[in-house]
């Protein structure tokens, strides 16, 4: 547990910078700033080691975990092609869509705040025209503490599969002004035989994609962003063992650095580097084990947010 506050860093970082509190060149404001994004950097897995210029590999760190459950909602179709600017959308079944919310056609996020029957009202931002029976998804808001998806697990038994949604249309043929739907309404191509995955959108919107049923349980589990401490009495979110060491000291070296103070910042960026590198290990060696003993791998090489 973080107990270590803002006030506890200041007074590390001042004095590893040699300065008095009240007549240094450097105010709370810029302190506050450079303990901050040191914090953030770490638990963002954005840490660059200068000697190598490479970002340190980070492990999953469960101190930032939290979980966040939304109720699935199958897609549904138009049931009449849109023009640009519409502010009434026919949709072949509405009945488990929010009553407001946002919707992901062909691309384009639109925002809706009614719903009556199956049409999805006072609509804005329709940016493209859309043709019949495209494929109409609501989107979920994200958490406002959200930093990265760890897991996605549907109806408690399927594990979604994280894709950057670049490619979302390629894999399933569809695009802008595009139907992927034979004249026969009954048959379509999003048929085919494609697992359900989600997507995240701009750090906003989380969309799944090929769920079967509505109403059933969509559990994801992510990484919280590091909390951004103002008052001095705020605490850090990286663990008293780790927090002294390793956030005050990499954002002394980053002003060290800066000022010239070459020799002494990289020793100060040598001794962080190496506790934070000791953080990731520990929790993800001690804390962060499956039913098999085996390191749980958190997805970070996907790319999902453009």
């Amino acid at each position: 547990m973080a107990t270590k506050t803002l006030d506890n860093l200041r007074t590390i970082l001042y004095d590893l910078l040699k300065e008095e509190h009240n007549s240094s060149a450097y105010p709370y404001t810029l302190v506050d700033m450079l303990l901050n994004n040191a914090q953030r950097n770490i638990c963002a897995w954005s840490v660059t080691d200068l000697r190598t210029n490479k970002i340190i590999e980070k492990w999953p760190l469960p101190f930032l975990y939290s979980d966040k459950y939304y109720s699935s909602v199958q897609d549904t179709y138009l049931d009449w092609a849109t023009t640009i600017w519409a502010t009434t959308l026919d949709v072949s079944n509405a009945t488990d869509f929010a009553t407001s919310g946002n919707l992901w056609i062909n691309e384009d996020i639109v925002a809706y705040t009614w719903k009556s029957s199956n049409q999805l009202t006072w609509v804005t931002w329709i940016d493209f025209a859309h043709v019949w029976w495209a494929r109409v998804a609501q989107l979920f808001d994200l958490p406002s503490d959200f930093q990265t998806s760890v897991r996605v697990i549907y109806n408690s038994q399927t594990t979604l599969i994280p894709r950057d949604y670049r490619n979302i249309y390629q894999q399933l043929d569809n695009y802008k002004g595009y139907t992927y739907a034979n004249t026969d309404s009954s048959y379509d191509r999003f048929s085919q035989d494609i697992a359900p995955f989600y997507t995240i959108i701009q750090w906003v919107y989380f969309l799944p994609f090929q769920l079967n049923s509505s109403d059933k349980m969509l559990h994801m589990i992510y990484e919280k962003k590091a909390t951004s401490m103002s008052s001095g009495s705020d605490t850090a979110t990286i663990p008293d063992e780790y927090s002294e060491s390793t956030i005050p000291v990499l954002a002394a070296a980053e002003v060290l650095y800066n000022r010239w103070e070459e020799s002494r910042a990289l020793e100060l960026m040598w001794f962080a580097y190496w506790n934070i590198g000791s953080m990731y290990t520990y929790y993800a060696n001690v804390n962060n084990e499956d039913l098999n003993n085996q390191r749980i791998e958190t997805g970070k090489d996907m790319t999902l947010n453009i």
